[in-house]
C-alpha cells in the first residue's frame, strides 16, 4: 500500500482558504479548534531572564496524550532558579474554568490568564507555591510558514497547525518561588499549536529549536511523518536579522545527527545536530555542539496510573529539552556572518 501524503500548504490558495492573509493578524492567536473530543489546542510561552532563571508557561485545553477526551484544561508552569534547580507544576481545572476568544489571545483558566495582540502579551500563571507574571514585547514580527499547517488528508480535514505569534521579544515581570518574588528581565517567546490529530498517530518524531545570536534570530524545526507517510521531513526556518526576515523557505533545510547517546530511559538522542540550508542564492550553517539536558521525560507520565504499563508495550514516547553551544554562519548575498553563543532545542520521540 502507497504512503499517505502529508500536505504542507504554502500558496495563496491555501491562505484564501483559511481567510488569511500573508502575514498573521490577531484573531489568528485567538481560539482555533473545538475544545471537545478530537481536537487540541495549546499556548507556549517561555522566558530566559538576565538572572539565569527561566520560566515555561503552557495553556492547554487537554493534555498531549488525551486528544480524544473532553475539554480537560491544565496549566503546565515551570521555573527553573538561576542555580540550575527546576521547579514545575501541571494543574489540571474544571471545564467551566476555561473560556478563551476566538478574536485574540485572551485565555482564562482557573487563577491564570494570557492575553495578547501579537505584539504585547501579559499573563498570570500560578501553582501550589509558583507564580509568573510576565509581559512580553515582540521585536521579531509574528510569523508563520504559509499557512502554518501541516495536512494528513486529501481533503484537508486533518491537521496540525502553528503560529509564531512572538518568534522574539523582551519579557519583563516576576517569578514567584521559594516564598520569595523576583523581579526579572530577559528574552521571550510565545507560539500557539492546535489541531485535530493524534500527534502519535502521524508523527515519529520532531526537533525543534531557535536561538539569538548577536543580531540574528533563528526558529528551526524539522518534524519526521510516521512510516504510514513515508516519514516525510517537514521542515521549517526562520532566520532574521534585527526585524528583516533572511529566510523563511523551510524546503532547502536539512537535517543531520551524530555522536548518538543512551538516556537511562532507553531513550536515544544524538550529541551533535547540522542543519544546513542552501538554495541558488546562498547557505546557512547551524551546528549544535555540546548539549546540556534540561529535560528528559517519558511521556507516560501525562497518562492515568493504570494506564502507564500497557501504554508500554506499545511504544515510550519521550519528550528532551537542550541548551548547546551554536555555531551560525550565514553566507547570503546581503549578510556574511559567523556567530557563536548558546540555543535552546528539543526533541520529541512519539514512535
Amino acid at each position: 500500500m502507497a504512503a499517505k501524503r502529508v500536505i504542507f500548504p504554502i500558496g495563496e490558495e491555501y491562505l484564501r482558504r483559511d481567510g488569511l492573509s500573508e502575514t498573521p493578524v490577531v484573531w489568528e492567536d485567538g481560539l482555533r479548534a473545538d475544545t471537545g473530543p478530537g481536537s487540541f489546542e495549546w499556548w507556549y510561552f517561555d522566558a530566559h531572564c538576565e538572572d539565569g532563571s527561566t520560566a515555561v508557561i503552557v495553556y492547554a485545553t487537554k493534555p498531549l496524550l488525551e486528544r480524544r477526551g473532553p475539554l480537560k484544561p491544565n496549566l503546565a508552569l515551570t521555573i527553573t532558579r538561576p542555580d540550575g534547580v527546576k521547579l514545575g507544576r501541571f494543574v489540571i481545572y474544571p471545564a467551566g474554568q476555561f473560556s478563551a476568544s476566538q478574536e485574540r489571545c485572551d485565555v482564562k483558566m482557573g487563577p491564570g490568564w494570557a492575553r495578547g495582540d501579537l505584539h504585547t502579551y501579559a499573563l498570570h500563571a500560578e501553582g501550589n507555591g509558583l507564580a509568573a507574571d510576565l509581559v512580553f514585547n515582540g521585536t521579531v514580527p509574528p510569523w508563520r510558514p504559509g499557512a502554518g499547517k501541516n495536512y494528513y488528508d486529501e481533503a484537508l480535514t486533518r491537521y496540525f497547525a502553528w503560529l509564531a505569534a512572538i518568534p522574539f521579544g523582551t519579557v519583563e515581570g516576576t517569578l514567584t518561588y521559594d516564598g520569595q518574588t523576583h523581579i526579572v528581565h530577559g528574552i521571550g517567546y510565545h507560539d500557539h499549536n492546535w489541531g485535530n490529530i493524534g500527534l502519535d498517530e502521524v508523527m515519529s518524531h520532531w526537533y525543534w529549536g531557535r536561538a539569538h545570536i548577536g543580531e540574528f534570530n533563528l526558529i528551526f524545526i524539522e518534524m519526521t511523518s510516521g512510516a504510514d507517510y513515508g516519514s516525510a521531513r517537514i521542515p521549517v526556518v526562520l532566520l532574521t536579522k534585527g526585524g528583516q526576515i533572511l529566510v523563511e523557505d523551510g524546503r532547502p533545510l536539512k537535517l543531520q545527527v551524530g555522536d548518538i547517546r543512551v538516556h537511562p530511559g532507553g531513550r536515544e538522542y544524538p550529541n551533535q545536530v547540522d542543519i544546513h540550508w542552501q538554495n541558488e542564492t546562498g547557505s546557512v550553517h547551524i551546528a549544535l555542539r555540546l548539549p546540556q539536558m534540561i529535560e528528559g521525560t517519558s511521556l507516560l507520565g501525562l497518562l492515568p496510573r493504570w494506564k502507564r504499563p500497557i501504554a508500554r508495550l506499545f511504544a515510550n514516547p519521550y519528550y528532551f529539552r537542550f541548551n548547546a553551544d551554536l555555531e551560525l554562519s550565514v553566507e547570503l548575498p546581503s549578510v556574511h556572518a559567523l556567530e557563536r553563543g548558546r540555543a535552546l532545542y528539543e526533541i520529541m520521540l512519539l514512535k
